[in-house]
This record gives C-alpha cells, structure tokens and sequence, in this order.
C-alpha cells in the first residue's frame, strides 16, 4: 500500500477516519491541526511532527522514534505504549497526556510541560530533560535512570518505586512528591528541594544530596550510607531508622529532626545543628566531628555508641 500524502493524511482526519497502522514514516506534518486524530499502532518514524496541534489524538502503540515533536501540543493526547526512543519533544505539552508503558529512551524532553500526565511504567532512561515540568504527574515505577532532568518540577508527583540511579537531577523541586521505594542510587540531586516530600524506603545510597532542602520531609527508613548530605537542611524532616552509615553531613541542619532509631555509624558530623533533635536508639558508632557539648547532650537524650572522647 502507498504511503499517505501529507494532504491525504489531513483530509482522513477532517473526515474523521482513523488511520491506525497507517506507513507514515518520514512524514512532514509541522504544524498541521491533528486534534483528535486516531495514529494508533501507526508507524511515524522520523516523522516531522513539529509545532502540531494534537489534543486529544490518540498515538497509542505507535512508532515515533526520531519523530520531531518540539514544541507539539500532545494535551490530553493518548501515548500509551508509544514508541518516542530518542524523539525531540523540547518545549512539547503533555499535559493530562495518557503515557503509561511509553518508551521516551534518549528522548529530548528540555521544558517539556507534562504537567499532571500518567507515566506510569514509563521509560524515561537516559532523557535529556532540564526544566521540565512534571507537577502532579504520576511516574509510579517509571524508569530515569541515567536521565537528565535539572532543574525539572516534579512538585506533587507521584514517583512510587520509580528507577533513578545515576539521574542527574541538580535542583529539581520535589516538594510534596511521593517517592516512596525509589531508588536515587549514585544520583545527583544538588540543591533539590523534598521539602514536606514522602519517602519512605527510598534508596539514596551514594547519591549527592549536597545543599538540599528536606524540611518537614517524611524520609523514614531510607537507604543513605555514602550519600553527601553537606550543608543539607533537615529542618523538622522525619529520618526515623533511616541507614546513614558513613554519610557526609558537614555543615547539615537537624534541628527537630527525628532520627530515633537511625544509623549514623561512621557518618561525618562536623558544624551540624543537632537543636531538639529526637534521637533516642539512634547509633553514632565511631561519627566523625561531633563537640564535646553535642556527644554529652546525645547521651542524655538516649542516643547509642556516642564516643565519649571525639
């Protein structure tokens, strides 16, 4: 069967055909109205798909790899199970889109509105994606490993189990996320804000959380040991039987933290804020850099394996 003619794929749509499975590889539809059309399963490789206008088109199990969709307006577009490897989606809307099980690997996502999309199970691996913006989207077990997403807002999102090891993820905006059972493993999360976040079980193991800001977080149970958290604001936050063995926390502030029950065995406590601070069972087996004053107030207070001699 003939491929499709840019003219003749517009007019099925205006006549409200469906062009599902159609060959449309290649094709130049930049900024062409394609609001509610029906592409599902449709093979759109290298298609050229920039500025469109797609509300509500339905691209599900299609083929878009190395599709140019910068700037495209996907609102509400339904992308589930879509294949977009490597396509170019800077400054696209995805708002309230539909992208569970999408495959978006070494997509270019740079300011993408996604904004409250589902991407649930999503393979986001090795994206390009500074200051996207994915407030109040779901991403449960979605998988960023080795993605860049700098300066993004994933503010009220869902994050549950999500894969983030080794994301690049300086200054991000995590607040009021849940991200409960992620894993942060060797991720780089500089300057990121969790503040008032849920975190329970996540998995920051050797990441660099250096200069964030956790205040009021729930970050009970995580996994921490070797993680930087230098000059880290824990302000209020809950890090009740959190592992934090070895950890580098030079400069951080606990004050009214929680951190009963918490392993800071070998963890480096030099300048830290330990004002009001609950640390009942908590473990400082050999902790580096803590004060006379501070050492003799941990014991007090209930704290384990407080070294009385520095």
């Amino acid at each position: 069967m003939a491929q499709l003619t840019p003219q003749e794929v517009l007019s099925h749509i205006q006549a409200g055909q469906s062009l599902a499975r159609a060959e449309l590889s290649t094709i130049n539809l930049q900024g062409t109205h394609l609001n509610h059309a029906q592409f599902v399963d449709a093979y759109l490789r290298g298609a050229k798909l920039a500025q469109v206008s797609g509300r509500g088109a339905n691209f599900s199990g299609a083929t878009l790899i190395l599709a140019d969709l910068e700037r495209a307006n996907l609102d509400l577009a339904q992308l589930n199970q879509t294949n977009l490897t490597q396509a170019n989606l800077a400054q696209a809307r995805l708002g309230r889109a539909q992208a569970l099980e999408a495959r978006f690997y070494g997509a270019i996502l740079d300011q993408v509105q996604a904004n409250q999309a589902l991407l649930d199970r999503a393979n986001l691996q090795a994206c390009q994606g500074p200051q996207a913006r994915f407030k109040e989207a779901s991403l449960w077990q979605a998988d960023l490993r080795q993605a860049n997403f700098s300066q993004a807002s994933f503010q009220g999102s869902d994050l549950r189990r999500a894969q983030c090891q080794q994301a690049t993820l300086a200054g991000v905006a995590l607040v009021n996320a849940n991200f409960e059972g992620a894993n942060f493993q060797q991720a780089i999360l500089m300057g990121a804000n969790l503040s008032e976040s849920l975190g329970f079980k996540a998995n920051f193991q050797q990441a660099d959380l250096t200069g964030m800001t956790a205040r009021q977080a729930q970050l009970d149970w995580i996994e921490g040991g070797n993680a930087s958290f230098v000059n880290a604001d824990l302000t209020q936050a809950s890090l009740f039987g959190a592992t934090l063995e070895a950890a580098r926390f030079t400069g951080a502030n606990f004050a009214g933290a929680d951190l009963r029950l918490a392993n800071l065995e070998r963890a480096d406590l030099r300048e830290v804020c330990l004002v009001d601070c609950k640390v009942r069972g908590a473990l400082f087996t050999q902790a580096l850099g803590l004060t006379a004053d501070q050492r003799r107030w941990l014991r007090s207070q209930g704290a384990l394996n407080v070294s009385r001699d520095g």
